[in-house]
C-alpha cells in the first residue's frame, strides 16, 4: 500500500467530517485513512456514517487518552501503506498533498520524513497567514535548485533549528514507516509536545525534506490544543526540551536547548504570577535562572517577593504617579 493518513480525534465530528471530505479526493487506490477516536461522545461515529462506506477509511474507537500520541500510535500499529501522514482532525487537506510529498520523498531517498508550508485559517475558514512557515529562519535559508520547490536539509541544520523552535507543523509531515519502526512511536507520557520530540529523534538521525508549497489549512479555533497557555503546555514542552540535554549534538545545541527551557518556566510562572500564585511563579522563575540568565527574569522574581499585595500596592503607586 502506498500511504496512510492517520487522524486521531476527540470531539472533534463535525470539522472531522470536512476534514475527510478534503482528504478523500486526494485519495488513490493505493491509500487509506486511519480515523483514530479517542474517547468522543459527540457522535462522531454517526457523523462519519457516509464517509465510512469507502473502504479506505478505516475507524477505530479506544477509551480517551487526554493526549494526541496514544491515538496516534494506535494508527501507526494499523497502518499498511509504505508512506505515513499525520494529520489533525480540524484541519483541510489541499490537492497535491499526497502526490507533492511522496514525490519529494523519492526524489530524496535519504530522507526520514518531508514537511511543507500551509496557511492558518480561523473558524470561519479566512486566511491569517497564507504561507505559515515564512516566518521562521530555517525556510528563509532554504534554496531550491532546477526550479523545483523541493529541497533537502541536513541532520544538523534541522536538529538545531528545532532546538530554537519548531518549524514543522504536524499536518504538513509525511514520514517513511521504516523510520518510525526504527526510532519508534509518540511518547505517551507527552499530552502534547510529542510530536516536536518525535521530530528531535527523527532529526538526530536522517535529513529531512521540505516542500516549499501550501497543501493545508491548518485551522485554529478556540478547542484548539495549540491555544492552551504555559500553564497548560509549559510542563510537557519541558520535558521534551529536557531529554535533549542528555545528548546535546554540539554546545550551540545544548545553550538555545538550555534558553528554550528557561522560556517555557518563566512562561508559566508568568502566567502564575497572574492568578496571585506568587510561590509558584517564584518557584518557576527560579527554574528559568538555573537555565539561563535574563534581567526580566530576575525583574519578575523580585515582584513575587512582594507578594499579591504588594503587587497591587505598586500597580496603584505607578498608576498615580502616571497620571
Amino acid at each position: 500500500m502506498r500511504s496512510s493518513i492517520i487522524i486521531p480525534t476527540h470531539n472533534c465530528g463535525q470539522l472531522l467530517v470536512e476534514t475527510l471530505r478534503s482528504v478523500k479526493p486526494e485519495l488513490g487506490s493505493g491509500d487509506e485513512v486511519i480515523i483514530v477516536d479517542d474517547g468522543s461522545t459527540d457522535g462522531t461515529r454517526e457523523l462519519l456514517a457516509d464517509l465510512l462506506e469507502d473502504p479506505r477509511f478505516r475507524y477505530f474507537y479506544q477509551v480517551g487518552s487526554g493526549g494526541p500520541s496514544a491515538p496516534r500510535n494506535r494508527g501507526v500499529l494499523n497502518a499498511k501503506g509504505k508512506y505515513l501522514f499525520f494529520f489533525d482532525s480540524d484541519d483541510i487537506m489541499l490537492p497535491g498533498k499526497l502526490s507533492s510529498s511522496i514525490a519529494a520523498l523519492e526524489m530524496f531517498p535519504e530522507s526520514g520524513l518531508v514537511f511543507t508550508n500551509f496557511a492558518s485559517v480561523n473558524e470561519n475558514g479566512e486566511i491569517l497567514r497564507d504561507r505559515f512557515l515564512d516566518g521562521y529562519e530555517l525556510i528563509g535559508k532554504l534554496q531550491f535548485d532546477g526550479g523545483t520547490s523541493a529541497t533537502l536539509i541536513d541532520r544538523t541544520m534541522a536538529c538545531s533549528h528545532l532546538a530554537r523552535e519548531n518549524f514543522i507543523g504536524t499536518s504538513g509531515v509525511a514520514v517513511r514507516s521504516s523510520v518510525l519502526l526504527e526510532v519508534g512511536g509518540f511518547d505517551e507520557t507527552l499530552k502534547n509536545g510529542d510530536d516536536k520530540d518525535m521530530w528531535f529523534r527523527i532529526t538526530r538521525k536522517y535529513p529531512i525534506a521540505y516542500v516549499d508549497q501550501v497543501l493545508h489549512h491548518y485551522r485554529i479555533h478556540q478547542n484548539s490544543i495549540s491555544r492552551g497557555g504555559a500553564l497548560k503546555r509549559a510542563d510537557a514542552r519541558i520535558k521534551v526540551l529536557k531529554k535533549q540535554l542528555e545528548d546535546p549534538v554540539s554546545k550551540e545545541f545544548a545553550r538555545d536547548i538550555r534558553r528554550q527551557i528557561a522560556l517555557n518556566y518563566y512562561a508559566k510562572g508568568y502566567e502564575l504570577f497572574s492568578t496571585g500564585d506568587m510561590t509558584g511563579a517564584r518557584d518557576c522563575l527560579a527554574r528559568a535562572l538555573r537555565y539561563c540568565f535574563q534581567p526580566r527574569f530576575i525583574s519578575l522574581y523580585a515582584k513575587t517577593l512582594l507578594g499579591k499585595r504588594g503587587v497591587e500596592a505598586l500597580r496603584s503607586l505607578k498608576h498615580r504617579l502616571g497620571s
